[in-house]
């Protein structure tokens, strides 16, 4: 699993505009893309040229 705080700037691939969920935290209305097994999860990093809002295809 990955921490807030190890994710501050980093590009990730995200699903937005979810119906809102209750969560632990609080309310979650989007998800993180990652793959794997358990514990063991590797986000999907886009492109480093990749810009905010830029679709998947």
């Amino acid at each position: 699993a990955y921490q807030p705080e190890n994710l501050k700037g980093l590009k990730v691939v995200v699903v937005a505009n979810l119906k809102p969920r209750k969560m632990k935290f609080g309310i979650s209305e989007a998800m993180l893309l990652a793959s794997g097994e358990g514990e063991s999860l590797s986000l999907f990093i886009p492109h480093k040229d990749a810009k905010p809002g830029d679709k998947l295809k």
